[in-house]
């Protein structure tokens, strides 16, 4: 009976005293931002490219039923009403040399080893080509990255310091995939101090139970998970 007492009162104690600690953490946070400038806002458009796009791609029948719903058409038109508001865009690509050369095979990684093996996204190649619809024309202020073989958008490709120098402090993500490439750079673009919105309507994940839950449960840790439609109506 003393211990079931003690019980109880340990269970009072971290009640009361758990919600006197979040009333005052409510406190002292600011509210979120309703809205946000165009000039310090960039897309980044992560993998847009022919294996996952084009009808020959190797990933292409993975992601046709959501394609068949208007998940890309959806992307160009949320790219061109952004670009619009004064967004910038960026895009960003995966490719690598002929011998893969920049890769280390022994690593016991497996995200490389799989590139390795199906000797995949060679600069050039098919696979590697950007999807047509969202290639920027010459007259488009878009910024196009050189390939990266990290699997962050920051890795290796300058793009934190190119982002700084414009003063971006806010970029939404969007891309292939939710669980892997999109992943890494929604984090990566958190540790660097952005503010991250993650375009749940413009991603797709690879596993898609997982990366549903993904943006359920782990996304917000790092970003603010919106619509196309509704991160468009936050840019002013």
């Amino acid at each position: 009976m003393h211990a079931l007492t003690n019980f109880f009162k340990t269970i009072f104690l971290m009640v009361f005293f758990g919600g006197l600690s979040a009333a005052a953490f409510s406190q002292q946070v600011p509210p979120l931002e309703k809205n946000i400038k165009a000039s310090e806002t960039a897309i980044v458009l992560v993998d847009f490219q022919g294996n996952f796009v084009n009808t020959d791609g190797a990933w292409y029948a993975k992601f046709k039923p959501d394609y068949d719903k208007g998940m890309l058409d959806n992307t160009v038109k949320l790219v061109d009403e952004a670009r619009k508001k004064g967004v910038w865009i960026i895009h960003v690509t995966e490719g690598y040399t002929q011998n893969h050369r920049e890769l280390d095979w022994t690593n016991g990684g497996g995200f490389h080893r799989g590139q390795l093996l199906r000797k995949a996204w060679k600069v050039g190649s098919k696979e590697a080509a950007y999807y047509a619809p969202l290639m920027p024309k010459p007259e488009y202020n878009d910024l196009f990255l050189a390939p990266r073989i990290q699997v962050s958008a920051f890795g290796g490709t300058g793009l934190n310091e190119i982002l700084r120098s414009k003063g971006i402090r806010n970029i939404a993500v969007a891309g292939f995939t939710t669980d892997v490439c999109v992943y890494a750079t929604v984090i990566s673009g958190y540790d660097l101090g952005y503010h991250v919105y993650a375009l749940e309507d413009a991603m797709l994940g690879f596993f898609t139970d997982l990366s549903k839950n993904m943006l359920t449960t782990v996304y917000p840790m790092w970003s603010t998970v919106v619509g196309n439609d509704k991160f468009l109506e936050m840019v002013q």
